[in-house]
């Protein structure tokens, strides 16, 4: 649900002022095996969005994360103490766990 919204978000300017951050569980859903996720039809209706925009997905470094991302999605890894400066210097935040 996150990522729709985030699609939604950034549709004015092809998502050039968003930032994703991906923490805990989070990165498998850019997994090559997204199988066991629920509402995967739904992902894989979304994600080529941001693959196509160039969107970067952050990563935390202390997530957990799948063997292999899916092709062609932009990841970058993204420390605790960049987190916080990310979200102290935003306009907007949405969290969800």
């Amino acid at each position: 649900e996150a990522l729709r919204i985030a699609l939604g978000l950034g549709a004015h300017n092809e998502g050039q002022d968003i930032s994703i951050v991906l923490c805990g569980r989070a990165p498998y859903l850019l997994a090559e095996d997204s199988d066991d996720i629920v509402d995967a039809e739904i992902l894989e209706k979304h994600l080529p969005v941001f693959v196509e925009w160039g969107t970067p997905f952050f990563i935390a470094i202390d997530a957990e994360t799948p063997h292999r991302f899916l092709a062609d999605v932009v990841t970058k890894p993204i420390t605790t103490a960049e987190i916080s400066v990310a979200l102290e210097s935003a306009d907007r935040t949405l969290i969800f766990s």
